[in-house]
């Protein structure tokens, strides 16, 4: 069989899903333009008062939670709560006063969350929904779990996503997202076939397979291609499209392997403790304002009094460095320094934020504190630095970001329009040689 027939035979494959990719990934920019934003981005300050509260460990013990990842003093409507995480459910929520179960409490926060974040103090709630576990909705990129949805009554669906365990925004949506980001993720990624993974790692492998021969075959056509009107146009295209098609799909390929389910990284989690380890509540001075009050990872209670976190407990660290070297295995002499926004080493997917790296001896890990976690293990080897490096450069063309990212987009949008017009042109071909075809019959 010849290149051109081999060409002809995987062009309706090739071309539907050059289309849809690339159709897909002309939308991606919009999604980023057109995304909600919060109206602020960190959490209003706690002003707690620790007198007259009751020891959780005795109420937890009596509501059944033997064991938690964390505990922590919330005030809601000006009253004092305790809240205890368990797994990716409902938080268990005491009344910090009474000890008595207040289940209805962690819902009320969620929503002054929410209405913190998007700047709505008075917009009506439409709808709030415990969010468990990770959807074509809250995607895993997100990386927070359990987390409430909070669904205002606003003409485009404002939604967000709020962790009442640290009181962190996770994600914010409204209708067209949701609808953009769903069309993206079962189309760009098939998305729907992720419960199956192998059978969505060898799909997506069979299509890029297609695209990349299709391609190939093309190229070695372009070579001696001549002709006229609709062939020259087509012609012409694909010698524009050639390298933004071997940029796209080998990059693609590549971030498909590396980044597949079946070999990802679990979920940084907090390491659980005996409830009835906590030591007694830690007393301060009269005048001391205190901000946030949390057990996480271990039985030791952090107290923070503005920006300094002070422990209290059995073998207690003294400094919020000294918990990170702790949590992160590096010795006493190792450096420590604050990270207080996304970047190299540290990038948006990881959520957390502050945290502190740690250059331990194996490598730098990044370490939160207040939830008593590594938030990140980098763990780089050549694949996944040329990984990061070709989807970074050769998929999202971030080595146009010098030109502004808005130009960036523009030209990533350009490419892909011209992929399309390849594909619908190399259709019109196909077509017009089959009525030809017909015709002299």
């Amino acid at each position: 069989m010849s290149v051109r027939a081999i060409h002809r035979k995987l062009a309706w494959v090739a071309g539907l899903v050059a289309v849809l990719w690339a159709a897909t990934g002309f939308l991606h920019p919009i999604m980023s333009w057109t995304a909600p934003r919060p109206a602020v981005q960190a959490p209003s300050a706690q002003v707690l008062t620790l007198d007259g509260l009751t020891p959780p460990a005795p109420a937890l013990a009596a509501a059944g939670i033997a064991e938690t990842t964390l505990v922590r003093l919330v005030k809601v409507d000006g009253n004092p709560y305790w809240f205890a995480a368990r797994d990716n459910s409902a938080r268990v929520v005491l009344d910090a006063r009474s000890g008595a179960v207040a289940p209805e409490i962690e819902q009320r926060h969620a929503i002054a969350l929410a209405r913190h974040y998007a700047g709505l103090p008075n917009s009506r709630v439409e709808a709030t929904r415990l969010i468990t576990a990770f959807s074509t909705e809250y995607p895993s990129v997100n990386r927070l779990l359990p987390v409430w949805e909070v669904r205002f009554a606003t003409p485009d669906g404002l939604t967000l996503y709020v962790d009442t365990g640290l009181d962190r925004l996770a994600a914010v949506a409204n209708d067209q997202r949701r609808v953009l980001l769903s069309v993206f993720q079962n189309i760009h990624t098939l998305k729907f076939l992720e419960p199956i993974e192998p059978l969505r790692l060898a799909v997506i492998f069979a299509l890029i397979a297609t695209v990349i021969a299709t391609t190939t075959f093309g190229a070695a056509m372009l070579w001696r291609s001549r002709g006229r009107g609709l062939h020259r146009a087509h012609t012409i295209a694909a010698w524009v499209a050639l390298p933004s098609v071997a940029m796209f799909t080998l990059s693609g390929t590549l971030h498909l392997f590396v980044t597949s389910s079946l070999w990802a990284e679990p979920a940084p989690r907090a390491a659980l403790f005996g409830v009835a380890q906590l030591p007694p509540i830690p007393g301060t001075e009269p005048g001391i304002v205190v901000n946030d009050l949390t057990a996480a990872g271990g039985p030791l209670w952090r107290l923070q009094i503005e920006e300094t976190g002070y422990y209290f407990g059995t073998h207690a660290p003294d400094t919020d460095q000294d918990r990170a070297r702790a949590l992160g295995v590096a010795p006493a002499e190792a450096s420590v320094s604050m990270v207080t926004r996304f970047g190299d080493g540290y990038g948006f997917i990881n959520k957390r934020l502050p945290v502190w790296r740690v250059d331990a001896p194996s490598g730098p890990v990044f370490v939160d504190v207040r939830e008593g976690l590594i938030a990140a293990r980098p763990n780089e080897t050549w694949l996944t630095r040329l990984e990061g490096w070709t989807f970074d450069n050769l998929h999202k063309w971030e080595f146009l970001n010098p030109l502004g990212r808005r130009n960036r987009d523009y030209a990533t949008m350009a490419a892909t329009a011209v992929l399309i017009a390849v594909s619908l042109l190399g259709f019109a071909l196909i077509l017009r040689r089959r009525k030809g075809r017909d015709s002299s019959v």
